[in-house]
């Protein structure tokens, strides 16, 4: 059993890791899930639903808990991000992903591609070992 996706925003990942998303009058004053989905990212759901109002903040940074069962990485002390590597956008981060950013490396890459893992704008061996960990880790979507 799935949730219905009652509203679907694509907006811009600002350096600071906010985003902006209006949403429509019947959108809100009502508890939703917010998802986050992102070009080589797992989908990261918030950890329960949150009302939708004007002006609200959800921060997925604070804290590994932000994220629904803990799904994300403490990439400094006290901040937290999602996993990256999901490269076929299946949910999950592993061998075939793998395959994908080979390719890639071996056809020297470059520019806004979803196996430049570390934004470098370089497909190369400096994003393999970014792949590799969430690979080993077994990192997958979770969500309700």
């Amino acid at each position: 059993m799935g949730f219905p996706v009652t509203a679907s925003k694509k907006t811009i990942l600002h350096s600071d890791g906010s985003i902006v998303c209006e949403f429509a009058s019947s959108e809100i004053a009502t508890n939703r899930y917010i998802v986050l989905k992102h070009r080589n990212c797992i989908e990261t759901w918030s950890a329960s639903p949150v009302l939708i109002s004007n002006n609200m903040m959800y921060d997925f940074t604070s804290a590994a808990n932000k994220g629904y069962g803990d799904n994300q990485k403490e990439i400094e002390p006290n901040i937290w991000a999602i996993y990256s590597g999901d490269l076929n956008h299946d949910e999950n981060i592993d061998l075939i992903d793998v395959g994908i950013i080979e390719l890639d490396i071996n056809d020297f890459q470059f520019g806004y591609r979803d196996a430049d893992l570390n934004g470098d704008g370089n497909v190369d061996l400096l994003d393999a070992p970014i792949l590799e960990g969430n690979v080993n880790a077994f990192i997958f979507s979770n969500h309700p």
